[in-house]
């Protein structure tokens, strides 16, 4: 079967830009911020499919972590205020990936990808007869 994109592509810069902490930019300047924030978009790209989400990181050298729905235990998303503001904010996804347990990554409009992410689980789950044991 085939897996159905949600997103893929570079992280947008105004991800980067609202995430961090106001007195972060206020001190480093908001040249330098916006400088840092791009470089941030640049380096890393994610692809949110109906099966796994992907997250590389790296200019040179490349890292690529993976996590399959199945394999999901729980997922959340954190917006401060100025990630409210700008629309954006993290989800983390909890599992039992040896490699990769815990997956934190910033986004535009988490609430409703991380929605699709937890119908995804409940499918691939079922689809693998899978049952979480604690």
């Amino acid at each position: 079967m085939s897996e159905e994109i949600i997103y893929d592509g570079r992280i947008p810069t105004k991800v980067f830009l609202f995430s961090h902490n106001p007195i972060w930019i206020l001190l480093l300047g908001w040249n330098i911020g916006l400088l840092l924030s791009i470089l941030q978009s640049f380096c890393q790209s994610i692809r949110i499919t109906s099966q796994r989400v992907i997250l590389t990181t790296g200019f040179i050298s490349r890292k690529i972590e993976e996590v399959e729905y199945y394999k999901v235990k729980d997922t959340s998303y954190d917006q401060h205020i100025m990630q409210r503001l700008g629309g954006v904010g993290e989800i983390t996804i909890f599992s039992d990936d040896v490699t990769s347990p815990q997956l934190t990554f910033s986004i535009h409009d988490p609430v409703e990808i991380r929605e699709k992410i937890r119908e995804f689980v409940r499918t691939e789950r079922g689809k693998m007869r899978s049952i979480q044991v604690d």
